[in-house]
């Protein structure tokens, strides 16, 4: 008979709750029917409702490894709180009475199989014709043009606003900043079909008008060690905050301006050519561009077979974009390379949208698709499906093997990287420590050669330094391999790293998920 553990259904939950409700059905006896297939590929029940009818709620491991979650309630958390429940029942070792599959999940299955059939052969025939050109209706073609010639006159905007920003000052836009003109503006860069764009220019908005704000400024204040603090005050005696959210301005600007140039030749050469199809430039994306999987495919980005492991799971909220972002952190185990998954849920669609958990096992992915991304960066990743295995002893030890040596190894590369204009600031990175301890009131890691570098959260959530010094055994700092990101500090000028796992002989440790 087939089981769930607890870690098993907390992990496909959606969330907490669905966790905590599912497991009241189980004990408050709600399943009034269980299930199961003879052939064991189904498990499936009955469950009491709000309604009169009860629930039918079943469980489909057809394809190993990738189990199908299916109920008959109108809930559209995914997988429901039903669900949930009948997993609860399995762990508990419950008896399920065979029988046969019904025959609306054998259609279902039928269609699913024709539906991948069908995708197979595709596949197959890309791979007999690869150089075969994709087929794009005239109607499809030609409002892709329309779409990149309004994408400039966009960017034409933008241009002549920039230019009255840096004509002024930035400094002197602080108050204009405030301006509904401005906010106006924002909407109308999304008419132009530059949604990348629009985010970036909200985010310069942000830079400037938080200076006005004394709450943040005090928060900021608070953020950094007293003594790094009143060293500024001695430089700048009346503005340093001022200084550093301006330079966090100019930062975004210069995005802007970086796009705006590049982006309209980009964009020219694509109509000249006549090719409106997505390509592996960064600026696709940069300016709103959304890929599909197949898009992704055909552009050459994937890899065939490929085995990975968490190394770090953190859930944000970016507050310019109104969304949750559920970011994992992945080690090819093949090569060593670090990249990332990105789940994007929408504050008005959180009960929509399944989100993404930490896994603590490995998955076998055959097609792993990539994103575009600079030379050397930590690049988005995707997948459609993976069969989930246990991470053992020989995988832990390759990951370690794949740690850099020492910090000046990764120290070159990540300020290349970080310093990109189009970097996200952050780059994760994998290296070997001698100990991890404090440095008068800075937390940092030491390599064997005695080099050191400052431990610093990234944003407000200090989960993971907070981690560190509650861990139940001092060896976990000591002669160990630390994962983290590293990342550029303005107000510090210098490069620090967040940790977010230790990765010891025999387990990787989350300090947060």
């Amino acid at each position: 008979m087939r089981t769930f553990d607890e870690q098993a259904i907390v992990s496909i939950a959606p969330n907490a709750n669905a966790v905590s409700n599912g497991r009241k059905l189980s004990s408050g006896n709600s399943f009034v029917k269980r299930m199961k297939s003879a052939d064991d590929s189904l498990y499936f029940g009955e469950c009491k409702g709000s309604g009169k009818s009860n629930y039918n709620v079943s469980i489909d491991f057809e394809k190993e490894g990738e189990p199908v979650f299916r109920c008959s309630c109108p809930s559209r958390q995914f997988p429901c709180k039903h669900s949930i429940g009948l997993m609860f029942e399995m762990k508990e070792g419950k008896s399920f009475e065979t029988a046969e599959i019904p025959q609306d999940i054998l259609d279902k299955r039928e269609k699913i199989e024709a539906r991948e059939k069908k995708k197979a052969e595709k596949e197959i025939e890309k791979e007999k014709n690869p150089d075969k050109p994709k087929k794009t209706s005239t109607a499809s073609k030609a409002a892709k043009t329309k779409k990149i010639k309004k994408q400039i006159e966009g960017l034409d905007l933008l241009k002549d606003v920039m230019s009255q920003i840096t004509g002024s000052g930035v400094a002197a836009c602080v108050d204009k900043a405030f301006d509904k003109k401005y906010d106006e503006l924002a909407k109308q860069l999304g008419d132009y079909y530059l949604s990348g764009v629009q985010i970036i220019f909200k985010r310069f908005l942000k830079s400037l008008r938080t200076i006005k704000n004394d709450l943040f400024i005090e928060e900021i204040i608070n953020d950094y060690p007293k003594s790094y603090i009143d060293e500024l005050r001695n430089d700048y005696p009346n503005d340093y905050v001022e200084e550093y959210l301006l330079s966090l301005a100019v930062k975004e600007l210069t995005k802007l301006r970086y796009i705006e140039k590049r982006a309209r030749d980009y964009l020219n050469k694509k109509l000249e050519s006549d090719s409106t199809d997505p390509d592996d430039n960064i600026l696709y994306e940069a300016l709103g561009g959304v890929w599909k999987l197949e898009e992704l495919g055909e552009t050459g980005l994937k890899k065939e077979n490929v085995s990975i492991a968490e190394l770090s799971f953190i859930s944000e909220y970016d507050d310019v974009k109104a969304e949750y972002i559920d970011k994992g952190y992945w080690i090819d185990l093949d090569t060593g390379d670090i990249n990332y998954t990105a789940n994007y849920c929408p504050l008005k669609a959180k009960k929509y949208i399944q989100r993404d958990d930490s896994f603590f096992g490995k998955k076998f992915i055959e097609k792993l698709y990539f994103y575009p991304a600079n030379e050397g960066e930590n690049r988005r990743i995707r997948y459609e499906s993976g069969r989930d295995e246990d991470l053992d002893i020989d995988d832990i030890k390759k990951i370690r093997s794949f740690a850099k040596k020492n910090i000046t190894e990764f120290l070159k590369p990540a300020k290349n990287i970080l310093k990109a204009t189009l970097s996200d600031n952050a780059y994760g990175v994998l290296f070997e420590f001698a100990k991890i301890g404090t440095n008068g009131s800075d937390v940092v890691a030491e390599d064997k050669e005695g080099k050191q570098i400052l431990l610093r959260a990234m944003t407000k959530d200090k989960t993971a330094m907070d981690a560190i010094f509650g861990l139940p055994s001092k060896d976990y700092l000591k002669n160990q391999v630390l994962f983290g990101l590293a990342h550029y500090d303005s107000m510090l000028k210098q490069i620090c790293v967040e940790p977010r796992s230790i990765i010891t002989e025999n387990e990787i440790l989350r300090l947060a998920y």
